[in-house]
């Protein structure tokens, strides 16, 4: 069935088809039909989670056939599903049969171990714990926790940090004006933060802690994104202008790539498609116009092209004239 949707389709319908699948299952397991025949429900279930998974898994890998240890990792996954998924007499049908659990705790055990085995490999051999973890759980998982976690760092230490200016290069700061609008906002967040737990807490104490949760979160983001502002200044170098807004926009312009400067633009220029303004909530004192489009990491790991980026510093006049210095050198045109 999944043969017969376009091409493009395929990898997005695998992906959904196994929480679908996880979900049907789950469902099915909680019915007065499987209460009435554990047995059998055991291995329906068991089946539908190991060959939907599976078939998942296979359906990913349109343009070759996945490896062992993909399969593998299927049925480890579909493995834990039935471990920690299972519940009432299914579960207890499923328990019975001690073959059956050991078999899925050796799955995921045999899952672990090699995987383990190749992300110490992969990490000793690029020095990359990213790609030491995606050995192991799915690269965008890894990626998002990894950034998360680096947030958390940032938020939680590196009081006293120096900012993050390499050798040969000029920083110039724009936290001055963007930090007093994040402080207000993260003290704002940390009122809201008690004043909506003790309202939603007389109501749903459960759902209370959740959004506690997921509002002490969000005043650790503020928070790190308040520190990063300083730690990240804008870079200046003989090669090229680095624009940065905190851990938000990271993007490397060469100066031989740089067609005009401009102080002097309109709205539509500045929220055009093709512009990437790391101003953020403020109007932009420059406007970078590039020779031709430049590539930069997008969400979800995905690129975007841009032809013009805009930001705004503390010190525009010294970076005004930095700027032209190093152009100029370069015999790069300039125009204000």
């Amino acid at each position: 069935m999944i043969s017969a949707f376009p091409v493009p389709s395929r990898p997005a319908l695998a992906t959904i088809a196994g929480p679908v699948v996880v979900a049907g299952s789950l469902a099915l397991i909680g019915t007065g039909w499987a209460a009435g025949n554990p047995m059998l429900a055991a291995f329906l279930f068991c089946w539908l989670i190991a060959d939907g998974l599976m078939l998942a898994t296979i359906a990913k890998h349109e343009s070759s056939r996945p490896g062992p240890r993909a399969l593998l990792g299927a049925l480890a996954a579909a493995s834990l599903v039935v471990l920690v998924g299972s519940h009432g007499p299914v579960r207890e049908a499923i328990m019975a049969m001690r073959a059956v659990p050991a078999a899925l705790v050796l799955t995921v055990a045999a899952y672990c171990g090699w995987s383990g085995w190749k992300a110490v490999v992969t990490w000793r051999a690029d020095g990359s714990l990213e790609e030491g973890l995606a050995q192991i759980f799915p690269r965008p998982f890894v990626a998002l926790a990894l950034a998360e976690a680096r947030v958390l760092h940032l938020a939680l230490f590196r009081w006293r940090a120096p900012a993050d200016i390499p050798a040969g290069a000029q920083g110039f700061g724009y936290h001055r004006y963007l930090a007093p609008m994040l402080a207000v906002l993260l003290v704002l967040q940390l009122i809201e933060l008690g004043a909506v737990h003790v309202l939603v807490m007389l109501w749903n104490p459960t759902l209370a802690w959740v959004l506690l949760g997921i509002s002490a979160w969000g005043a650790v983001w503020i928070l790190a994104l308040l520190k990063s502002l300083r730690l990240k200044p804008i870079l200046l170098t003989d090669e090229g202008l680095r624009v940065r807004a905190g851990f938000l926009v990271d993007v490397n312009v060469p100066l031989d790539d740089i067609a005009e400067v401009r102080s002097s633009f309109g709205s539509q220029e500045v929220r055009a498609k093709t512009a990437l303004n790391a101003a953020l909530v403020s109007w932009p004192q420059f406007l970078v116009e590039l020779r031709g489009p430049l590539a930069v990491p997008g969400l979800f790991g995905a690129n975007r092209n841009v032809e013009r980026v805009a930001f705004k510093l503390d010190d525009p006049a010294a970076f005004r004239a930095e700027l032209d210095r190093r152009l100029a050198e370069r015999a790069t045109p300039f125009r204000a």
